[in-house]
């Protein structure tokens, strides 16, 4: 995530703003509406049942560790950890090792393997059987800043979040077409995943019916509260209803399929300098899941972009203070609520297909 803390403004702090006709009004939850009964699918069930956190920890293992040579051998070999893709310069060897194990392991899992732009997307897609031109997508940003920077929590979290899906979402059929996207350059502005809707999405006059966007998934806590609640945030805008109804469902998904995931029920409502913000400025229903340090995290994570941000650093150290440390099993709830949502919308026809 690029690193800001003034473009975060919480729903209820702004009811001095009025409302479009038809969105959300301020200060207004995310719960649904009461009228609606939710309808639960053990079909759906079973998908999020097979989402592991053995192997989210191992897709994230693998991406923190980028940059060493390996996975990809002595020509990626930085010496230190690192994934950055500078404007101007280009790939680093970390990163490009990074995308060479994306890709690889999309095509693993039988998904249509492609390379996208001038910033080197990846993306992984399963084509829809009936309503292929309905399009949902999950995605998280690989790429991270210069030097000996592993990047743990922001982002190797939320692109493990993305392969453990892809893992487990390859093995079924579906109405609608699935994306799974590793956007590069989100540090430089988000280049990756504007590039990828100016000259892709809008070029093709695509149909992205909802992107779901993992950023900074892993290390939720905060150092400056030990007692702070750990759960999930949203954050979209309420300014563009379909973001928020698409946000909604994703708390829905997560109360009916992984109850032991706890989702805010007030959303951060502005800009998130992530790359949902692209997929959103366009017109289409996006939102971001972000670990529940936001928006306070320069202080309750202050090793975002930072040497110690990595599993075997201070990040991971429950003994500092606050006893703040990854967990990996609520980076694996979230993941599992993103598979509810995706599996739900894009409708199962069949499966498992076991590769």
């Amino acid at each position: 995530m690029i690193r800001k803390s003034i473009f975060l403004i919480i729903l209820t702090s702004f009811t001095q703003l009025s409302c479009e006709e038809g969105s959300q009004p301020p200060g207004n939850p995310l719960t649904t509406d009461p009228s609606v009964e939710a309808v639960f699918d053990p079909a759906i069930q079973a998908v999020v049942d097979s989402v592991s956190q053995n192997y989210y920890q191992n897709y994230h293992l693998d991406i923190e560790s980028m940059g060493l040579g390996l996975y990809g051998g002595a020509d990626y070999n930085m010496g230190y950890r690192n994934r950055d893709f500078h404007t101007g310069i280009g790939p680093s060897p970390g990163n490009m090792e990074a995308s060479l194990y994306l890709q690889d392991t999309f095509a693993a899992m039988g998904l249509d393997v492609s390379v996208q732009g001038n910033y080197l997307n990846v993306v992984g897609e399963l084509t829809g059987t009936k309503t292929p031109e309905r399009i949902y997508i999950i995605g998280a940003h690989f790429d991270h800043v210069k030097g000996d920077r592993p990047g743990g929590d922001d982002n190797a979290s939320g692109t493990a979040g993305v392969l453990e899906a892809a893992r487990v979402i390859s093995r079924y059929q579906f109405e609608s077409t699935i994306r799974f996207i590793a956007f590069n350059a989100e540090e430089d502005g988000l280049l990756g995943s504007e590039d990828y809707v100016d000259n892709h999405v809008l070029t093709n006059d695509e149909n992205i019916v909802g992107m779901i966007n993992l950023d900074l998934i892993l290390r939720p806590g905060s150092d400056v509260d030990s007692l702070s609640v750990i759960d999930a945030e949203l954050e979209s805008r309420h300014t563009h209803k379909p973001s928020w109804d698409w946000a909604r469902a994703y708390r829905q998904a997560a109360i009916d399929y992984v109850p032991s995931l706890v989702v805010d029920e007030t959303m951060i409502d502005g800009v998130s300098s992530s790359d949902n913000d692209s997929f959103l400025e366009a017109g289409f229903p996006a939102f971001l899941v972000i670990e529940n340090s936001d928006p306070d995290w320069d202080e309750a994570n202050p090793y975002i972009h930072d040497y110690e941000d990595a599993s075997d650093r201070l990040a991971n150290n429950p003994e500092i203070p606050g006893g703040a440390s990854y967990d990996y099993a609520f980076a694996t709830d979230i993941t599992r609520a993103s598979v509810a949502l995706i599996v739900q919308e894009a409708v199962l026809v069949s499966g498992p297909v076991y590769r």
